[in-house]
């Protein structure tokens, strides 16, 4: 009977594992979105990222951490965390990453040239 708890302890901690993978995702896809949008910054990234974290994790994925770093092509968002415990002792890690290009204005120089599309 003890083992039998133990493994539906353990198939419970799994699923609380992937809905915390899944809370950080969401996460990590909205910084993304955010910090790549034309003239936003990784800071309102990371700022959208704690934010949803707040929103929809604050039980669920303990100790978030939320990074972004932008350059001129790319942004790259990482969210890690530990599972919320339901079995004593185990802490899984959670992390999420998302790549997004940047927005960025392209001129249409073919427009002002006189030429066809």
């Amino acid at each position: 009977m003890p083992l039998l708890l133990l493994i539906v302890m353990f198939v419970i901690q799994a699923g609380v594992w992937m809905h915390a993978t899944h809370v950080a995702q969401a996460a990590a896809t909205r910084a993304a979105n955010a910090a790549a949008a034309y003239q936003r910054s990784a800071a309102d990234g990371q700022s959208a990222g704690s934010e949803t974290l707040a929103a929809i994790g604050h039980s669920v994925l303990k100790n978030p951490s939320v990074s972004a770093t932008r350059t001129a092509t790319e942004v790259h968002v990482e969210v890690t965390g530990t599972a919320a415990t339901v079995v004593p002792g185990v802490h899984w890690t959670v992390r999420a990453v998302v790549v997004r290009p940047v927005e960025r204005f392209v001129p249409d120089v073919a427009a002002g040239t006189g030429g066809s599309p």
